[in-house]
């Protein structure tokens, strides 16, 4: 990235409130995920992530230098455990969408079996009705 020109820079806040890109849009903070510059802030046109404005090559870092030694390290690794457990969370939260519609079947399973069972249950009472009756329309006949 390249950095915009003193003049135009001096003219902005490092706080981002107010600053305004070279192509005169509102400037957008973001957090750089580099190994080189981690968890630095920075701001930048707020088309850079869209990749809409070639022609904008406004950025400026917040801070005022890059993090070195061991605290840089600690970011790195900070970095990569946040990286791990996101990827864990995707796992998790599609594992969690797929327990839901398992459920959904299972229900949806449920109630048809409950349904079933009560259709079995009329036709049962049904039978046993026909059955008495033709018990008593044999004994008549017989007996009759």
């Amino acid at each position: 990235m390249e950095l915009t020109s003193e003049s135009s820079s001096s003219m902005r806040s490092k706080s981002g409130v107010g600053q305004v890109c070279d192509c005169g849009l509102p400037a957008k903070m973001f957090i750089s995920k580099t190994a080189r510059n981690p968890n630095r802030r920075f701001l930048g046109c707020e088309l850079y992530k869209e990749g809409g404005n070639g022609h904008c090559k406004y950025f400026s870092w917040v801070d005022e230098e890059e993090v070195k030694g061991w605290p840089r390290r600690a970011l790195v690794e900070a970095q990569a455990e946040i990286n791990e457990k996101n990827k864990i969370i995707s796992q998790l939260s599609t594992t969690i969408m797929e327990l839901k519609g398992d459920l959904e079947r299972n229900q949806l399973q449920k109630k048809k079996i409950d349904d079933m069972e009560a259709i079995v249950s009329r036709q049962r009472l049904v039978i046993t009705g026909l059955t008495g009756l033709l018990v008593c329309a044999i004994g008549v006949i017989v007996l009759g």
